[in-house]
């Protein structure tokens, strides 16, 4: 088996820097601060030198808060794409990292700066690897998988089944999409979306969703960031016991 990982790991390409963020801490506060009130202010240094390196400041109007009917499709991360394994860091809460790690290879505490408070995360920073380190599983169905499968960190296995976009002032979208910048990644994204073919592949979509939001609620509550995930998941909740998919976006948070 490990002769099977090293040869597929010797046929990946070698990535770019192609991505938005190339520290994840910074991208998902972004994205939290897209269903919050209040801005949130990021500064994080270098790992290295110590050097100041981003200083961000969300502060996006929130009104509204919408959930898509794309939420309720079915997400299929297709047999031997990899795309979504990009350079970034890879990065854990502390409760993350002693719960659900269990290989500790790799990874470093560094400090960040939210919202003037002082936190610690733990870091793997992939963004010198032309191949993740944590493609080192095989998938039942075949080609490269994660390593730290089901548990991989929350940056990885958010997207691009759970993003949070502004297509118009003011209004946060709940949605699951393609990767917008799909045309920049190396390699080419596959990930399909499909409607749920049965009430327990919906089910098993929706619960999967809404395990995805319990870690950005973890992520929220530790940087201390107020979120409507809640009612995001409510939402969620609601469609998996009566079976309604639907048809418009739904309202789950007003400004008051």
């Amino acid at each position: 088996m490990q002769k099977r990982i090293a040869t597929l790991r010797a046929q990946e390409i070698p990535r770019k820097n192609s991505v938005g963020h190339a520290d994840s801490v910074e991208k998902i506060l972004n994205q939290l601060a897209l269903l919050s009130p209040s801005p949130v202010a990021y500064q994080a240094h270098s790992m290295q030198s110590g050097r100041l390196l981003t200083v961000r400041e969300y502060a996006t109007p929130v009104n509204e808060v919408l959930v898509t009917p794309s939420l309720f499709r079915t997400f299929i991360c297709t047999a031997g794409c990899t795309a979504c394994c990009q350079k970034f860091t890879l990065d854990y809460t502390p409760s993350e990292y002693m719960t659900l790690v269990e290989d500790k290879t790799g990874f470093e505490e560094r400090e960040v700066l939210v919202n003037g408070k002082k936190k610690k995360v733990w870091t793997n920073d992939q963004n010198q690897n032309p191949v993740c380190d944590f493609l080192t599983a095989l998938r039942p169905d075949g080609g490269l998988g994660c390593g730290h499968w089901p548990h991989p960190p929350l940056s990885c296995i958010s997207a691009p089944q759970l993003q949070f976009i502004q297509m118009r002032p003011g209004r946060t979208y709940v949605l699951s999409k393609p990767f917008g910048r799909a045309w920049a990644m190396t390699p080419t994204p596959q990930c399909e979306f499909r409607p749920a073919e049965d009430v327990e592949e919906l089910d098993a979509q929706l619960q999967m969703r809404i395990d995805i939001l319990d870690r950005f609620g973890e992520w929220a509550r530790y940087f201390g960031i107020k979120t409507c995930i809640r009612q995001i998941q409510k939402t969620l909740r609601d469609a998996r016991k009566t079976h309604m998919v639907p048809v418009v976006p739904i309202s789950v948070w007003r400004a008051e």
